[in-house]
Protein backbone atom coordinates (compact mmCIF):
# COMPACT_ATOMS: atom_id res chain seq x y z
CA UNK A 1 0.00 0.00 0.00
CA UNK A 2 1.70 3.22 -1.08
CA UNK A 3 0.95 6.89 -1.29
CA UNK A 4 -2.35 6.66 0.62
CA UNK A 5 -0.79 8.74 3.35
CA UNK A 6 0.92 12.01 2.56
CA UNK A 7 2.67 14.50 4.82
CA UNK A 8 2.55 18.19 3.96
CA UNK A 9 5.07 20.40 5.73
CA UNK A 10 5.12 24.17 6.06
CA UNK A 11 8.80 25.16 6.32
CA UNK A 12 10.87 22.29 7.71
CA UNK A 13 10.85 18.97 5.84
CA UNK A 14 12.58 17.22 8.75
CA UNK A 15 9.36 17.59 10.78
CA UNK A 16 7.61 15.27 8.31
CA UNK A 17 10.58 12.89 8.19
CA UNK A 18 10.57 12.73 12.00
CA UNK A 19 6.91 11.71 12.05
CA UNK A 20 7.46 8.99 9.45
CA UNK A 21 10.44 7.50 11.25
CA UNK A 22 8.78 7.45 14.68
CA UNK A 23 5.32 6.18 13.79
CA UNK A 24 3.56 3.48 11.79
CA UNK A 25 3.49 5.87 8.85
CA UNK A 26 6.79 4.25 7.86
CA UNK A 27 4.81 1.10 6.91
CA UNK A 28 2.93 2.92 4.16
CA UNK A 29 5.63 4.54 2.05
CA UNK A 30 4.07 8.02 2.43
CA UNK A 31 4.89 10.95 0.20
CA UNK A 32 6.21 14.23 1.57
CA UNK A 33 5.18 17.48 -0.05
CA UNK A 34 5.61 21.16 0.78
CA UNK A 35 2.54 23.27 1.39
CA UNK A 36 2.11 26.04 -1.17
CA UNK A 37 2.03 29.61 0.03
CA UNK A 38 1.87 33.02 -1.62
CA UNK A 39 0.98 33.01 -5.32
CA UNK A 40 1.12 29.17 -5.33
CA UNK A 41 -1.50 28.76 -2.61
CA UNK A 42 -4.10 27.79 -5.24
CA UNK A 43 -2.12 24.60 -5.95
CA UNK A 44 -2.99 23.11 -2.54
CA UNK A 45 -5.75 20.46 -2.52
CA UNK A 46 -9.19 21.85 -1.69
CA UNK A 47 -9.52 20.24 1.74
CA UNK A 48 -6.10 21.52 2.76
CA UNK A 49 -7.01 25.04 1.68
CA UNK A 50 -9.93 24.87 4.08
CA UNK A 51 -7.85 24.25 7.18
CA UNK A 52 -5.26 26.85 6.15
CA UNK A 53 -7.74 29.70 6.02
CA UNK A 54 -6.54 31.06 9.38
CA UNK A 55 -2.96 29.84 9.75
CA UNK A 56 -0.53 27.05 8.78
CA UNK A 57 0.51 24.11 11.03
CA UNK A 58 3.99 22.63 10.91
CA UNK A 59 2.69 19.38 9.37
CA UNK A 60 -0.63 18.15 7.98
CA UNK A 61 -1.15 14.43 7.35
CA UNK A 62 -3.66 13.49 4.66
CA UNK A 63 -5.12 10.23 3.45
CA UNK A 64 -6.42 9.09 0.08
CA UNK A 65 -7.56 11.04 -2.93
CA UNK A 66 -8.96 13.61 -2.83
CA UNK A 67 -6.64 14.28 0.06
CA UNK A 68 -8.48 14.25 3.40
CA UNK A 69 -6.63 15.90 6.33
CA UNK A 70 -6.49 13.42 9.21
CA UNK A 71 -4.07 15.15 11.60
CA UNK A 72 -2.42 18.52 12.14
CA UNK A 73 0.81 18.71 14.15
CA UNK A 74 2.51 21.71 15.73
CA UNK A 75 5.94 21.72 17.39
CA UNK A 76 6.59 24.75 19.61
CA UNK A 77 9.94 25.04 21.37
CA UNK A 78 9.37 28.56 22.72
CA UNK A 79 8.92 29.50 26.38
CA UNK A 80 5.47 28.18 27.32
CA UNK A 81 4.17 30.97 29.57
CA UNK A 82 4.27 33.71 26.95
CA UNK A 83 2.32 34.36 23.76
CA UNK A 84 3.95 31.70 21.58
CA UNK A 85 1.52 28.89 22.37
CA UNK A 86 -1.60 31.03 22.09
CA UNK A 87 -0.53 32.72 18.86
CA UNK A 88 -0.64 29.25 17.23
CA UNK A 89 -4.16 28.42 18.41
CA UNK A 90 -5.63 29.66 15.10
CA UNK A 91 -4.11 26.73 13.21
CA UNK A 92 -5.55 24.30 15.77
CA UNK A 93 -9.06 25.78 15.62
CA UNK A 94 -9.18 25.81 11.80
CA UNK A 95 -8.18 22.14 11.60
CA UNK A 96 -10.81 21.17 14.19
CA UNK A 97 -13.46 23.21 12.38
CA UNK A 98 -13.00 21.01 9.32
CA UNK A 99 -12.86 17.72 11.19
CA UNK A 100 -9.10 17.13 11.52
CA UNK A 101 -7.64 16.07 14.91
CA UNK A 102 -4.61 17.96 16.16
CA UNK A 103 -1.48 17.26 18.24
CA UNK A 104 0.21 20.27 19.85
CA UNK A 105 3.68 19.70 21.33
CA UNK A 106 5.06 22.46 23.56
CA UNK A 107 7.30 22.66 26.66
CA UNK A 108 6.01 22.03 30.13
CA UNK A 109 8.92 24.19 31.24
CA UNK A 110 11.93 25.83 29.66
CA UNK A 111 14.97 27.40 31.28
CA UNK A 112 15.12 31.08 30.37
CA UNK A 113 17.60 33.79 31.26
CA UNK A 114 16.20 37.29 31.61
CA UNK A 115 18.09 40.50 32.24
CA UNK A 116 18.35 41.36 35.97
CA UNK A 117 16.53 38.15 36.92
CA UNK A 118 19.04 35.46 36.00
CA UNK A 119 17.93 32.00 34.96
CA UNK A 120 14.68 30.31 35.98
CA UNK A 121 12.15 27.79 34.75
CA UNK A 122 9.41 29.28 32.59
CA UNK A 123 6.30 27.13 33.21
CA UNK A 124 3.33 26.50 30.92
CA UNK A 125 0.22 28.66 30.98
CA UNK A 126 -2.71 26.48 32.17
CA UNK A 127 -5.18 28.35 29.94
CA UNK A 128 -3.51 26.77 26.91
CA UNK A 129 -4.69 23.37 28.16
CA UNK A 130 -8.22 24.60 28.76
CA UNK A 131 -8.42 26.27 25.33
CA UNK A 132 -7.32 23.08 23.54
CA UNK A 133 -9.79 20.96 25.52
CA UNK A 134 -12.62 23.36 24.69
CA UNK A 135 -11.76 23.34 20.97
CA UNK A 136 -11.86 19.55 20.93
CA UNK A 137 -15.07 19.40 22.93
CA UNK A 138 -16.99 21.89 20.78
CA UNK A 139 -15.90 20.33 17.49
CA UNK A 140 -16.09 16.73 18.80
CA UNK A 141 -12.55 16.06 17.60
CA UNK A 142 -9.44 14.89 19.53
CA UNK A 143 -7.25 17.94 20.20
CA UNK A 144 -4.41 16.82 22.44
CA UNK A 145 -1.39 18.44 24.06
CA UNK A 146 1.95 16.73 24.64
CA UNK A 147 4.88 18.17 26.55
CA UNK A 148 8.30 18.72 25.05
CA UNK A 149 10.21 17.59 28.11
CA UNK A 150 13.09 19.51 29.68
CA UNK A 151 15.77 18.33 32.09
CA UNK A 152 18.87 20.10 33.43
CA UNK A 153 20.78 16.81 33.38
CA UNK A 154 19.91 15.54 29.91
CA UNK A 155 18.52 18.55 28.07
CA UNK A 156 20.15 20.94 25.62
CA UNK A 157 21.35 23.96 27.62
CA UNK A 158 21.33 26.23 24.55
CA UNK A 159 17.64 25.33 24.08
CA UNK A 160 16.56 25.92 27.68
CA UNK A 161 17.35 22.29 28.60
CA UNK A 162 14.73 20.92 26.21
CA UNK A 163 15.47 17.28 25.40
CA UNK A 164 16.34 16.95 21.72
CA UNK A 165 16.28 13.89 19.51
CA UNK A 166 19.71 12.52 18.60
CA UNK A 167 18.91 12.26 14.89
CA UNK A 168 16.54 15.24 14.53
CA UNK A 169 18.33 17.85 16.61
CA UNK A 170 15.57 20.47 16.58
CA UNK A 171 12.77 18.09 17.54
CA UNK A 172 11.79 16.38 20.81
CA UNK A 173 13.63 13.31 22.06
CA UNK A 174 11.69 10.26 20.86
CA UNK A 175 12.57 8.37 24.06
CA UNK A 176 10.77 10.69 26.49
CA UNK A 177 7.48 9.53 27.99
CA UNK A 178 5.50 12.37 26.42
CA UNK A 179 6.72 11.75 22.89
CA UNK A 180 5.98 8.05 23.26
CA UNK A 181 2.40 9.10 24.09
CA UNK A 182 2.41 11.37 21.04
CA UNK A 183 3.58 8.47 18.85
CA UNK A 184 0.76 6.34 20.26
CA UNK A 185 -1.73 9.07 19.31
CA UNK A 186 -0.45 9.28 15.72
CA UNK A 187 -0.66 5.50 15.42
CA UNK A 188 -4.21 5.65 16.79
CA UNK A 189 -5.09 8.16 14.04
CA UNK A 190 -3.66 5.76 11.45
CA UNK A 191 -5.72 2.90 12.87
CA UNK A 192 -8.98 4.89 12.79
CA UNK A 193 -8.21 6.03 9.27
CA UNK A 194 -7.52 2.54 7.96
CA UNK A 195 -10.69 1.22 9.60
CA UNK A 196 -12.68 4.14 8.17
CA UNK A 197 -13.90 5.03 11.67
CA UNK A 198 -15.11 8.60 12.27
CA UNK A 199 -12.86 10.74 14.43
CA UNK A 200 -15.96 11.87 16.35
CA UNK A 201 -15.96 8.36 17.89
CA UNK A 202 -12.33 8.71 18.82
CA UNK A 203 -13.19 11.16 21.61
CA UNK A 204 -14.55 8.11 23.50
CA UNK A 205 -11.42 6.06 22.94
CA UNK A 206 -9.77 5.23 26.31
CA UNK A 207 -6.46 6.71 25.14
CA UNK A 208 -8.06 10.05 24.24
CA UNK A 209 -10.22 10.11 27.37
CA UNK A 210 -7.21 9.53 29.58
CA UNK A 211 -5.17 12.13 27.74
CA UNK A 212 -7.90 14.74 28.18
CA UNK A 213 -8.07 13.83 31.89
CA UNK A 214 -4.30 14.36 32.03
CA UNK A 215 -4.73 17.77 30.39
CA UNK A 216 -7.36 18.73 32.99
CA UNK A 217 -5.01 17.65 35.78
CA UNK A 218 -2.23 19.78 34.31
CA UNK A 219 -4.65 22.70 33.98
CA UNK A 220 -5.85 22.42 37.59
CA UNK A 221 -2.39 21.96 39.11
CA UNK A 222 -1.28 25.34 37.74
CA UNK A 223 -4.60 27.19 37.81
CA UNK A 224 -5.24 26.59 41.51
CA UNK A 225 -2.30 28.91 42.32
CA UNK A 226 -4.25 31.81 40.81
CA UNK A 227 -7.86 30.57 40.58
CA UNK A 228 -9.14 33.43 38.46
CA UNK A 229 -9.28 33.14 34.66
CA UNK A 230 -8.61 36.85 34.21
CA UNK A 231 -5.30 36.67 36.07
CA UNK A 232 -3.80 34.53 33.30
CA UNK A 233 -2.68 35.72 29.87
CA UNK A 234 -4.25 36.51 27.42
CA UNK A 235 -7.31 37.21 29.60
CA UNK A 236 -5.23 39.70 31.61
CA UNK A 237 -5.66 42.01 28.61
CA UNK A 238 -9.45 41.61 28.55
CA UNK A 239 -12.41 43.41 30.08
CA UNK A 240 -15.82 41.91 30.76
CA UNK A 241 -18.54 44.46 30.00
CA UNK A 242 -22.30 44.55 29.75
CA UNK A 243 -23.38 45.07 26.16
CA UNK A 244 -25.08 48.30 27.21
CA UNK A 245 -21.72 49.60 28.44
CA UNK A 246 -20.10 48.70 25.13
CA UNK A 247 -22.79 50.58 23.20
CA UNK A 248 -22.11 53.69 25.30
CA UNK A 249 -18.37 53.38 24.63
CA UNK A 250 -18.95 53.04 20.88
CA UNK A 251 -21.36 55.95 20.74
CA UNK A 252 -18.87 58.15 22.61
CA UNK A 253 -15.99 57.05 20.37
CA UNK A 254 -17.88 57.64 17.13
CA UNK A 255 -19.92 60.61 18.31
CA UNK A 256 -23.23 59.12 17.20
CA UNK A 257 -25.37 56.01 17.58
CA UNK A 258 -24.17 52.96 15.62
CA UNK A 259 -26.56 50.42 14.10
CA UNK A 260 -25.17 47.19 15.58
CA UNK A 261 -26.22 43.73 14.32
CA UNK A 262 -29.05 42.11 16.24
CA UNK A 263 -26.95 39.12 17.29
CA UNK A 264 -24.60 41.48 19.14
CA UNK A 265 -27.47 43.27 20.87
CA UNK A 266 -29.03 39.94 21.87
CA UNK A 267 -26.06 38.95 24.04
CA UNK A 268 -25.87 40.43 27.53
CA UNK A 269 -22.09 40.55 27.90
CA UNK A 270 -18.93 41.30 25.93
CA UNK A 271 -15.32 40.29 26.24
CA UNK A 272 -13.13 43.16 25.04
CA UNK A 273 -9.56 42.18 24.18
CA UNK A 274 -7.28 45.23 24.46
CA UNK A 275 -3.62 44.29 23.87
CA UNK A 276 -0.98 46.92 24.47
CA UNK A 277 0.27 47.47 20.97
CA UNK A 278 0.75 50.45 18.70
CA UNK A 279 1.05 48.31 15.56
CA UNK A 280 -1.75 46.66 13.62
CA UNK A 281 -0.29 43.18 13.28
CA UNK A 282 -1.29 39.56 13.70
CA UNK A 283 1.18 37.85 16.04
CA UNK A 284 0.62 37.15 18.81
CA UNK A 285 -2.77 38.82 19.13
CA UNK A 286 -4.76 37.09 16.36
CA UNK A 287 -4.18 33.60 17.74
CA UNK A 288 -4.82 34.84 21.27
CA UNK A 289 -8.17 36.27 20.14
CA UNK A 290 -9.22 32.79 18.98
CA UNK A 291 -8.02 31.32 22.26
CA UNK A 292 -10.14 33.87 24.14
CA UNK A 293 -13.13 32.94 22.02
CA UNK A 294 -12.92 29.27 23.00
CA UNK A 295 -12.07 30.05 26.62
CA UNK A 296 -14.87 32.45 27.55
CA UNK A 297 -17.22 33.09 24.59
CA UNK A 298 -18.06 29.99 22.53
CA UNK A 299 -20.98 27.62 22.93
CA UNK A 300 -20.75 25.81 19.59
CA UNK A 301 -18.88 25.19 16.37
CA UNK A 302 -19.30 28.55 14.61
CA UNK A 303 -18.59 32.16 15.48
CA UNK A 304 -22.33 32.75 15.85
CA UNK A 305 -22.44 30.20 18.68
CA UNK A 306 -21.47 32.61 21.44
CA UNK A 307 -22.99 33.59 24.75
CA UNK A 308 -20.75 36.66 24.89
CA UNK A 309 -19.71 39.08 22.18
CA UNK A 310 -16.03 39.00 21.28
CA UNK A 311 -14.55 42.45 20.70
CA UNK A 312 -11.06 43.26 19.43
CA UNK A 313 -10.06 46.75 20.56
CA UNK A 314 -6.89 48.47 19.36
CA UNK A 315 -7.03 51.43 21.72
CA UNK A 316 -3.88 53.13 20.42
CA UNK A 317 -4.25 52.39 16.71
CA UNK A 318 -6.27 54.36 14.22
CA UNK A 319 -8.27 52.76 11.42
CA UNK A 320 -5.83 54.22 8.89
CA UNK A 321 -3.26 51.56 9.93
CA UNK A 322 -5.59 48.78 8.84
CA UNK A 323 -6.58 50.65 5.70
CA UNK A 324 -2.93 50.96 4.69
CA UNK A 325 -2.49 47.19 4.94
CA UNK A 326 -5.45 46.20 2.84
CA UNK A 327 -4.61 48.85 0.25
CA UNK A 328 -1.04 47.60 0.12
CA UNK A 329 -2.32 44.05 -0.41
CA UNK A 330 -4.69 45.22 -3.11
CA UNK A 331 -2.10 47.18 -5.09
CA UNK A 332 0.77 44.70 -4.67
CA UNK A 333 -0.82 41.25 -4.66
CA UNK A 334 -4.53 41.13 -5.38
CA UNK A 335 -5.41 39.86 -8.89
CA UNK A 336 -8.55 42.00 -8.81
CA UNK A 337 -6.28 45.01 -9.19
CA UNK A 338 -6.62 46.32 -12.79
CA UNK A 339 -2.83 46.15 -13.20
CA UNK A 340 -2.79 42.37 -12.67
CA UNK A 341 -2.42 41.09 -16.23
CA UNK A 342 -2.05 37.33 -15.73
CA UNK A 343 -4.65 34.64 -16.31
CA UNK A 344 -3.61 32.02 -13.78
CA UNK A 345 -4.72 29.83 -10.88
CA UNK A 346 -4.18 32.69 -8.42
CA UNK A 347 -6.80 34.70 -10.30
CA UNK A 348 -9.12 31.67 -10.37
CA UNK A 349 -8.72 31.25 -6.61
CA UNK A 350 -9.87 34.84 -6.08
CA UNK A 351 -12.79 34.46 -8.47
CA UNK A 352 -13.96 31.49 -6.39
CA UNK A 353 -13.13 32.62 -2.86
CA UNK A 354 -12.03 36.25 -2.94
CA UNK A 355 -8.89 36.80 -0.87
CA UNK A 356 -10.10 34.63 2.01
CA UNK A 357 -6.91 32.57 1.96
CA UNK A 358 -4.28 34.99 0.72
CA UNK A 359 -4.59 38.32 2.50
CA UNK A 360 -2.45 38.93 5.58
CA UNK A 361 -3.32 37.14 8.83
CA UNK A 362 -4.38 40.33 10.60
CA UNK A 363 -6.86 41.04 7.81
CA UNK A 364 -8.11 37.43 7.74
CA UNK A 365 -8.37 36.53 11.40
CA UNK A 366 -9.55 39.70 13.12
CA UNK A 367 -12.26 40.38 10.56
CA UNK A 368 -13.51 36.80 10.62
CA UNK A 369 -13.37 36.07 14.37
CA UNK A 370 -14.30 39.34 16.09
CA UNK A 371 -17.91 40.45 16.40
CA UNK A 372 -16.59 44.02 16.46
CA UNK A 373 -13.21 45.38 15.50
CA UNK A 374 -12.59 48.67 17.30
CA UNK A 375 -9.88 51.26 16.69
CA UNK A 376 -9.09 54.52 18.42
CA UNK A 377 -11.30 56.35 15.94
CA UNK A 378 -13.55 53.77 14.23
CA UNK A 379 -15.61 50.62 14.62
CA UNK A 380 -16.07 47.78 12.12
CA UNK A 381 -18.99 45.39 12.61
Amino acid sequence: MSYLFKLWYHENKSFAEYLIELTELNNYNPEIEKLRTGKRFAENPEMIKNILYLDIPDVIITYGFPEKPILGVEFCAEAPSGHDVFQRVARVAAAAEFGAPFAFIFPEKKWVIREKMGGRWDLYNPLSMRALINIGRLHKIPILAFFWEADQTYGNKAQGFLQMDEEFENLPDRNTAEIRKFIEFVNKIIYYTNKNLPFSEMVYDPFVSEREAWMWRKYCSRFERKPDLFRWSPLTSCRLLKTEQLIDIINEKIGRAVDLPQYILSRDECIVYEPRTKQFRADPYAGSLIGIDYLVCRTGQTIRHRYRNLIMHFKEIEYESMKEKYLRYYFRSCPFNPKYDKIDRFLTLHLRDGCRYTKQKELRIYCYIADLLMFADAVLC
